[in-house]
């Protein structure tokens, strides 16, 4: 049984060496830590001299890795599900104030969240109007409409 117990604990030495090089989204580390736990629990319950030991310092070691993981686990949720807050998607549909003509066809200069743009359109937006962001271009130019057009 002590073999055995040997062998969980080198696999969770193994397993979460290998997600390090491989892209398993913690699938590895998750595995290595239960072998490991599973594989002390073994090697503790079946050697007879140190039980106190175990009882004393892993087993609350053990609890409270598991429950920074999950506090973790619960973050990285938390985060994942927060709307974007900068990039390009965050420009969609956001209203400026145009700061230099845009020309039908042509380009001007918009004003969003304090950041002057290069705006092109199909329409033609005076100085001072405001315009929406419809969509971004490869070379970071924004394509606006007027704010009327929107209803």
């Amino acid at each position: 049984m002590v073999y055995f117990a040997d062998v969980l604990i080198l696999l969770a030495f193994i397993f979460v060496i290998t997600d390090f090089f491989a892209m398993s989204y913690g699938v590895f580390t998750a595995a290595g830590a239960i072998f490991f736990v599973v594989g002390t629990v073994i090697l503790f319950s079946v050697m007879p001299a140190v039980p106190g030991f175990f009882i004393r310092i892993v087993l609350p070691t053990y609890i409270t890795l598991t429950v920074f993981v999950l506090i973790f686990v619960y973050l990285g949720y938390k985060a994942h599900r927060t709307k974007v807050k900068v990039g390009e998607a965050t420009l969609i549909n956001e209203v400026g104030e145009v700061t230099r003509d845009i020309k039908a066809g042509g380009e001007g200069k918009i004003l969003i969240n304090g950041e002057l743009w290069t705006a092109y359109s199909d329409y033609e937006i005076l100085k001072g109007s405001k315009a929406v962001i419809i969509d971004i271009d490869s070379r970071l130019r924004l394509r606006v409409k007027p704010f009327e057009t929107i209803k």
